[in-house]
């Protein structure tokens, strides 16, 4: 065993850099074959039926409890609505801002059109891909194709993820520690510290890669061959190969944009507030309707709930995300527009967005048509 372990060092340390071009010639190149489309589709039929029927028992055991509400809303009703749909411009502003402060620190144009891009359409297909894993590979297409060099393109979404885990660690340390009494279930808050420690794994993998690169390498070899064990993981050796050659990656951009120490910083806070603001939609989605709660424990209760729900690999979690905050807060309307807030605007926002630059281009392809017909 002591053999193999030393033979895949030496051969992976060699073999697993791989340039940027690379990486993105990969992602630009690989398209999904006939059985993967099927797969990807019959996926989100499967996560749109999840959705429709965890919605339809929670109302279900609500409504029986809990009439709709029939009288208007107050104005205070009101401004806590308008308090949730602020806390989602904060957390797309947030986004955006972080696009720009890269964009200037790597020497690119600087666009706030395609960082608001950059920002939405990541969070678009973070909902849509299982275990948010679409996110950072379709940035990094689109801000190839919107004219950003290939190492720009790789490394400001890689360290817009980076800082995005931190944050929410930063962020589960604050609540843990001072408010961790506001998580009544210990079932829930036991699966909320094993998550928030499964949250890290990934950016401290790439911290470790990139300055103990033997350590990474027995790092990812010792959780491969369990994998191997348990019939997961077909070829480990390959599997180690591919691992490294990702980790490499993500700490060699990284890296680019995490040696100003000024920089980092404002990313960390940008990151900080982001999820402070996500976590901070339900005690405005509670108030909304006419429900009272402290604000640290709203928010203390959702951070809990997003740690905990972090290891279900559905799409934004579905069904997970309902039924845990049903379970906490107990009540429905509330719990519909926490969901639309923190996961059904970003799809909205998303379709808008495509719709848009569809409209766009359709405009321009009929204005060519038309001086091409002037021409002539």
């Amino acid at each position: 065993m002591a053999k193999t372990v030393e033979k895949i060092d030496r051969e992976a340390l060699e073999k697993a850099i791989q340039s940027d071009e690379e990486l993105i010639e990969e992602l630009e190149l690989e398209k999904p074959k006939g059985s993967s489309k099927l797969a990807k589709r019959i996926g989100i039929i499967l996560f749109v039926i999840l959705n429709a029927v965890v919605l339809y028992f929670i109302a279900k055991d609500a409504l029986s409890k809990e009439p709709p509400p029939v009288e208007p809303f107050s104005f205070a009703n009101i401004l806590f609505l308008l308090g949730g749909l602020m806390c989602l411009a904060v957390v797309l502003g947030c986004e955006t801002f972080k696009y720009i402060l890269m964009m200037r620190h790597l020497g690119e144009k600087v666009s706030v059109r395609h960082a608001f891009a950059t920002a939405a359409l990541g969070k678009y297909y973070d909902c849509i891909t299982p275990s948010g894993a679409g996110g950072q590979p379709f940035q990094i297409w689109y801000l190839r194709s919107q004219g950003y060099s290939i190492g720009a393109a790789s490394a400001m979404p890689l360290s817009g993820f980076f800082t995005m885990q931190f944050g929410f660690a930063g962020l589960c340390l604050l609540m843990f520690v001072f408010f961790n009494n506001a998580m009544p279930d210990p079932a829930l808050k036991i699966t909320a510290y094993v998550g928030a420690v499964a949250y890290l794994m990934v950016p401290v993998m790439i911290i470790i890669s990139g300055f103990a690169p033997k350590i990474a390498i027995r790092i990812v070899a010792f959780f491969v061959r369990i994998g191997a064990f348990l019939r997961i993981v077909k070829k480990p050796n390959h599997a180690i190969m591919k691992a490294m050659k990702s980790l490499n990656s993500y700490s060699r951009n990284i890296k680019r944009i995490t040696k100003n120490k000024k920089l980092l910083i404002k990313l960390l806070l940008l990151s900080l507030v982001f999820q402070t603001a996500m976590c901070s939609m339900p005690f405005f989605a509670i108030h909304t309707f006419g429900g009272k709660i402290n604000f640290f424990t709203a928010l203390a209760a959702c951070t809990f709930i997003q740690a905990a729900i972090s290891l279900i690999p559905t799409p934004g979690n579905s069904g997970a995300a309902e039924g845990a905050f049903y379970i906490i807060f107990s009540t429905f309307w509330p719990t519909l527009f926490w969901r639309f807030l923190c996961y059904y605007s970003f799809i909205i926002i998303g379709v808008l967005i495509y719709g848009y630059t569809a409209l766009v281009k359709i405009i321009e392809k009929n204005k060519e048509k038309k001086e091409n017909a002037k021409s002539h």
